[in-house]
């Protein structure tokens, strides 16, 4: 049995990376609607309670954080050039509370 290393050709990968425009397809991905599909809805559930049980809770609460905070910045701040107060203050609220989850989970909380 011979071993061959897998010989990757990273100059075609970043080209075929920038021609794809990734960043731009990824900021159209709107999360509730991926959350209602059950092929990323229900695999969601069973990641979550796996951490859940294995006692993984800042894990969890990173990943949970994480999607608020992609959650917060599809559809709170502005779009079309629009500036909206409440959006903002909107979004400002909800960044302050993860980051407070996010300190009392990994700074003060005692396992």
């Amino acid at each position: 049995m011979t071993f061959k290393l897998i010989n990757i050709q990273w100059d075609s990968v970043l080209e075929m990376l920038k021609s794809e425009n990734i960043i731009k397809q990824v900021s159209s991905i709107d999360p509730l609607q991926m959350m209602s599909d059950p092929h990323y809805l229900i695999p969601a559930i069973i990641v979550a309670l796996v951490l859940f049980a294995l006692k993984f809770r800042k894990t969890l609460v990173f990943l949970l954080g994480c999607m608020v905070f992609w959650y917060a910045c599809v559809h709170m701040l502005p779009q079309n050039g629009e500036l909206k107060l409440n959006n903002i203050a909107s979004f400002g609220t909800t960044c302050v509370a993860v980051l407070g989850t996010w300190i009392y989970f990994f700074f003060i909380r005692e396992e």
